[in-house]
């Protein structure tokens, strides 16, 4: 008797809650792949949305909206005016922030991103050079779903090359944290494509400084992220001339990355001053001149130049970030977990961030010197 009344009980615990629980009919929902904010006057924003279509007899398989409102949530609450299907999240990819938007602090619609439900934290972030809408609402001729194409560009670069992680997840991390700041990819269209033109450095949540794509690299080696990718430098050919056979006035060589690692020491916490300390394992992808490896010392002194080639480009890109009080490395992070009780925020990290002293050492090392992938 005892049993049966708790397994009735059971069951209608599960009618209960089940019937509480709103049944989606995937033919009829108008589902997002990429949603772009531009900034308008009188503080509203111009949402456009990319909408992947399901009916498979439609010609186009695609769909863009576009609404104003003062919030994300009013913007879709006027975009299903215009749709004849309801407009969910759950497919959305990638969220784009035009440049003057960006430049102004976009922090409140992306703290909105994390309270949707509906939306996941690895959702991509990104900033668009001109609007978002000149992006979305392009019609490409070899490219069916910009939200999709985006999506894959950035995480295939992310994963190689030269972007650090760009997600929701990523951006709120370094938002709060007191000593470091988000970092995320910038894109361009010209024409029909679509392209990483570099990255948007943000003090606080506001856009401040364009850095360069070959700057990405650099940047995940700085974080200890870089595992694997190719990097092009031009070197200096003097040090180099007496290993060539036709001795140019410039190098260019190719590298690739089969290990990385980065340190950062603080070594004194009243200028600040730090030491940067990367190491690279490196094999050789191509050389602009014909280049004799027959002698010991001849690897020995590439590997010289292209450390100290790195090294240069390293202590151009941290010199650019304190210009502009932008730590998107973390320095104001390891300064904070060396000083005890040092009660730091972004407001006072930043100028000391400004005024810090940051030595770099290069360590790099071939690997292999005719490896082909």
């Amino acid at each position: 008797m005892r049993r049966s009344l708790c397994l009735s009980l059971l069951l209608g615990t599960v009618v209960l809650f089940s019937g509480c629980v709103k049944p989606f009919i995937l033919e009829n929902l108008a589902l997002g792949t990429i949603v772009g904010y531009d900034s308008l006057e009188k503080e509203r924003i111009l949402t456009t949305s990319v909408l992947q279509k399901i009916d498979p007899s439609a010609k186009e398989k695609t769909q863009v909206v576009a609404s104003t409102a003062y919030t994300s949530k009013g913007s879709r609450i006027s975009s299903n005016r215009e749709l004849s299907k309801y407009l969910v999240g759950g497919q959305v990819r990638v969220v784009m922030y035009g440049k003057k938007l960006a430049s102004r602090g976009i922090i409140d619609l992306v703290d909105t991103l994390s309270r949707d439900s509906t939306l996941g934290d690895m959702i991509y972030l990104c900033v668009s050079d001109e609007e978002a809408s000149h992006i979305l609402t392009h019609r490409y001729r070899e490219i069916s779903n910009i939200g999709m194409y985006l999506y894959e560009n950035l995480r295939q670069n992310s994963e190689r090359e030269e972007l650090p992680s760009p997600t929701l997840q990523d951006f709120l991390r370094d938002y709060y944290s007191e000593g470091k700041d988000p970092v995320v990819p910038l894109l361009i269209r010209k024409g029909d494509e679509v392209y990483i033109k570099g990255l948007a450095l943000f003090h606080d949540d506001r856009m401040v400084h364009e850095a360069l794509p070959r700057q990405g690299f650099l940047l995940k080696v700085l974080l200890d992220t870089k595992k694997l990718g190719n990097f092009e430098l031009i070197a200096g050919a003097e040090p180099l001339a007496k290993y060539m056979k036709h001795p140019d006035k410039k190098v260019k060589i190719v590298f690739a990355t089969a290990k990385s690692s980065s340190k950062i020491k603080l070594l004194d916490s009243k200028v600040p001053e730090f030491m940067v300390t990367v190491s690279i394992h490196g094999d050789l992808q191509e050389i602009s001149a014909p280049y004799s490896f027959d002698k010991p010392e001849s690897v020995s002194a590439l590997e010289k130049e292209i450390g100290k080639k790195l090294k240069e480009e390293i202590e151009t890109f941290i010199a650019s970030l304190q210009k502009n009080e932008s730590d998107a490395v973390g320095f104001g992070e390891v300064y904070r977990s060396h000083i005890r009780d040092s009660k730091l925020t972004k407001a006072k990290w930043h100028p000391m961030f400004r005024e810090a002293k940051i030595n770099v050492r290069v360590n790099f090392t071939l690997r292999h010197t005719g490896a082909i992938e």
